[in-house]
């Protein structure tokens, strides 16, 4: 009785130990929350508030809900692994919601280091607590038993869709001329020369669009709703095709339904549905060489053994470059990557597989046929070439931003050459967000004629104000990687066309909505985006969202250790590199990225490794 009376009375003191240690654990997580709220809003050490203007009631609010992060990620047991897995992306995370707080007010936001420096660490710790609770989730998210009827869950899939795209094409009837779609009728149509600044694959498919509608119904107002129901078809099919496949690899119910209002019952995204943009069908292609590659990763030597995957993966890598030349850079960013892996593979275990040549003749042949649909046969043809001033816009910036802000720093013959590079007027038009009105009078041909000349006084200016060059890339792309806000260029969709005055629109396409409730409800959220104001949506639609969602991802499965999953995430990552380097941002070119998110979403809970294989057709 004695021995198990002290037993009992251990156990008690054990649990009472416990407690104890639980609730200091919970004190010093408000402890965390308190300093958290007071460096990061007191505007002592920063002189803006990081989460905005602060209330009471969103003071509490974050104060519990910061607590709460704290108090569940002290409790859990740390390994060196998990804090290095935490701690690294938590920094990154905290870098970039400072930087974009900065670019995003356009201002300095500390008076000196000394204030920047507490915030980065309050930052580091609240991001990596909020990392080491999502490592968490895929131990507690399970598989469901896998679906084997694909077709017939591929059909309920487009139901459902069309019972949202339907109304959406009603209302904005016949669809949505914006964007290049009149310039790119005028080359076709003869009024200017045709060129590969626009995908040649899509200014034709523009074209046979209008022309079917004009020969069936004599009218390019049925050729735009034929070009509406299309392309809205494909990208209801790809947006099916994906939703059916996580079913098929036992995708939980739940995800499954989230996944499905974001890509279809989200009405930003339904809405480019029915933009005459190339970035809607580039991405929908983007999203199936994702969904591939994630099958190719899982299993490389069977993928290549497989003449359907093969081609598929052939066919989906072809028509993304085609439909944007990004597309081809992005995928030699990941074959390389791929390779390189392969060879540290081979190395470590001292032997060679098989399908690492394989690959190689692979990406040989897109490349090569991605080549001569782009560059020989369009010149046979006697399609002129897309200007060389489309790849240059953050250099031609920096230039720009030294030459409006900081004359001082550039001498006589600088200020000419650059006065010659670019038109003066459009120098005047000089914004610090948009490289546009730059782009605009930039004369190629003064580059052509020297181009070691451009870079060599490009560098030499770089040299003499690497911060000034720094804070121009920066300014061009901050909406890419910061969530916490959106500004003009990021969430403006051009609802209601663009280039419609008589010289540009030859074909005289207008609005003729049959739901006109639904088109002004839809406009005004296009215009002014509601979600804005919303906490959870107002970083789930964002288009940094894409990138943090791949940085938690590629945090999650190496540590997990299957670093195969970390193969498909490199298209991401070379696309998003990509737009860093773009004129604008801008929602239409995140759209690749923002498709990928469910897909990203279910690698990071779920894997995607030979050990939890995707399923077949």
């Amino acid at each position: 009785m004695k021995s198990g009376g002290s037993l009992l009375k251990s156990e008690k003191g054990m649990s009472f130990i416990s407690g104890k240690r639980r609730s200091l654990i919970w004190l010093t997580g408000a402890a965390a929350s308190f300093l958290t709220c007071f460096v990061l809003e007191s505007r002592l050490f920063l002189t803006v508030s990081v989460w905005g203007e602060p209330s009471p009631s969103g003071l509490i609010t974050r104060g519990i809900l910061f607590a709460l992060i704290y108090g569940m990620a002290f409790e859990q047991k740390q390994t060196k692994r998990r804090i290095v897995f935490c701690t690294v992306p938590g920094f990154l995370m905290a870098v970039m919601i400072l930087l974009g707080l900065r670019y995003s007010l356009n201002t300095h936001i500390a008076e000196s280091w000394s204030g920047i420096f507490p915030a980065l660490l309050i930052l580091t710790l609240l991001f990596s607590c909020m990392m080491c609770l999502l490592l968490l989730l895929p131990s507690v998210v399970r598989k469901k038993d896998a679906g084997n009827h694909f077709f017939r869950s591929w059909l309920i899939w487009m139901a459902f869709s069309w019972c949202v795209y339907l109304p959406v094409f009603l209302a904005v009837y016949p669809g949505i001329y914006s964007y290049d779609a009149s310039v790119q009728l005028l080359q076709l149509f003869g009024e200017m020369p045709l060129s590969t600044h626009h995908p040649l694959l899509h200014t034709f498919y523009l074209g046979v669009c209008m022309k079917a509608g004009e020969y069936l119904f004599g009218s390019y107002q049925a050729g735009m709703a034929i070009h509406s129901l299309s392309q809205s078809l494909f990208m209801t099919s790809v947006f099916s095709f994906i939703l059916t496949r996580m079913k098929q690899r036992g995708t939980p119910t739940w995800l499954l339904g989230l996944s499905w209002l974001f890509l279809v019952a989200n009405p930003y995204l339904t809405i480019f549905s029915f933009v005459t943009t190339k970035d809607v069908l580039f991405g929908g292609f983007f999203l199936l060489t994702f969904e591939l590659a994630c099958d190719f990763a899982a299993d490389p030597g069977k993928f290549l053994k497989n003449p359907f995957q093969m081609v598929s993966f052939f066919m989906t890598i072809f028509f993304m470059c085609l439909f944007r030349n990004q597309g081809i850079y992005v995928y030699l960013f990941f074959a390389v990557l791929l390779l390189c892996a392969w060879s540290l593979v081979c190395k470590k275990n001292r032997e060679k597989t098989g399908w690492g040549s394989r690959f190689i003749l692979f990406s040989f042949s897109v490349t090569a046929a991605w080549y001569l649909f782009s560059g020989p046969i369009p010149a046979a043809a006697g399609v002129e070439k897309g200007d060389a001033r489309e790849m240059l816009c953050v250099p031609m910036q920096q230039l720009a931003r030294v030459y409006t802000e900081e004359p001082e720093y550039l001498t006589d013959s600088e200020k000419k050459y650059i006065e010659t590079l670019i038109e003066p007027d459009a120098l005047k038009n000089y914004v610090r967000v948009n490289a546009d009105p730059v782009k605009s009078g930039f004369h190629t041909e003064v580059l052509s004629e020297d181009p070691a000349e451009f870079f060599r006084v490009w560098a030499k200016i770089g040299l003499r104000r690497p911060e000034t060059y720094a804070d121009s890339f920066f300014m061009g792309n901050w909406g890419y990687w910061y969530p916490c806000d959106s500004q003009y260029w990021i969430s403006y969709i051009l609802f209601d066309g663009a280039f419609l005055e008589e010289p540009y629109n030859i074909l005289g396409i207008t609005r003729n909505s049959r739901l006109p409730v639904l088109e002004s409800w839809l406009r005004e959220i296009s215009l002014v985006p509601a979600f804005q104001q919303i906490p959870i949506l107002s970083i789930l639609l964002n288009q940094a969202f894409p990138f943090w969602l791949m940085l938690v991802t590629a945090a999650g499965v190496w540590y997990r250790k299957e670093h195969r999953g970390l193969l498909p995430l490199t298209l991401i990552l070379g696309y998003w590199g990509t737009l860093l380097l773009g004129p604008v941002t801008s929602l239409r070119y995140a759209l690749p990225i923002i498709y990928c998110v469910p897909l990203m979403a279910e690698l990071f809970l779920l894997g995607r490794t030979c050990e939890r294989q995707s399923a077949d057709i």
